[in-house]
């Protein structure tokens, strides 16, 4: 299913797509689009990004990335303009991942780099079930393939080598932004692979809550805590107690996904 982007930001994103499209032409820009938490209906005012990907005709010159460096500088006096997050792609990047791309400009909290950013098979595979169209050809006449076996491979990489490594340090999880990261992030592994569908980030803790066992359930309330009322009375009495919780939870969904699924 594809959804519409929310009332609250679309004039918004009609202007940077129009600002976009005057500062670079149609010859260079072949279309712009929308993934993540828009594409999945979970847009979070408060906690989600515009995500975003534009498509590329050729390789941009310096002239041109200077040129949306000057636009999002412009764009980011308003407070959206620092959720955009997204990639200035070129069509032959289509559904490839960042190892098979050279550096490319990306924009994170509304600043323009160059190096690499979320270039991966689920970015592609949400773009290509769920994407919206901003402007250019439809998103699905685009002739590029996503297995999920890509997406198991990913999978399987993030819970066994960025967040275990990142479990090694439970003082990393002593503040709510990092906690709330690490849990919706987890949780939406687990939820991938049980059903073989990507999930937004209060979907797959609505799940988990359902689906883990008691024990787990107080650090997922925490991360909807954080999300939803973020100034009502924390469910734990200390940081540390409850970073050592989050911790935890990171080691048994990792224990948890290695057995039922890459065993």
């Amino acid at each position: 299913m594809v959804y519409m982007v929310p009332t609250i930001i679309d004039e918004f994103v009609d202007n940077y797509v129009r600002q976009l499209t005057h500062a670079l032409s149609d010859k260079v820009i072949c279309g712009v689009y929308i993934y993540g938490s828009i594409a999945l209906d979970a847009f979070n005012l408060d906690k989600s990004d515009i995500d975003f990907v534009v498509l590329l005709n050729r390789e941009l010159n310096k002239k041109e990335v200077n040129t949306l460096k000057d636009l999002h500088s412009h764009l980011n006096k308003k407070e959206l303009g620092r959720k955009l997050d997204g990639m200035y792609l070129q069509l032959s990047s289509l559904g490839k991942n960042n190892r098979d791309l050279p550096p490319y400009p990306y924009c994170s909290k509304g600043v323009i780099k160059t190096g690499y950013w979320d270039v991966n098979s689920i970015t592609w595979w949400v773009l290509k079930h769920h994407g919206i169209t901003l402007y250019g050809p439809d998103i699905s006449s685009y002739d590029f393939e996503v297995g999920w076996d890509n997406i198991v491979e990913s999978i399987k990489y993030n819970i066994n080598h960025y967040w275990y490594k990142k479990s090694k340090n439970k003082f990393l999880f002593l503040f709510d932004d990092m906690l709330d990261f690490s849990i919706t992030t987890v949780s939406r592994i687990v939820c991938a692979l049980e059903e073989k569908k990507i999930f937004s980030k209060e979907e797959a803790i609505s799940k988990l809550l359902k689906r883990f066992p008691e024990r787990r359930r107080l650090i997922l309330q925490e991360a909807i805590r954080i999300r939803q009322n973020p100034n009502s009375p924390s469910h734990f009495r200390s940081r540390l107690k409850r970073a050592a919780e989050c911790r935890d939870f990171i080691l048994y969904a990792r224990a948890y996904c290695n057995e039922k699924f890459f065993a």
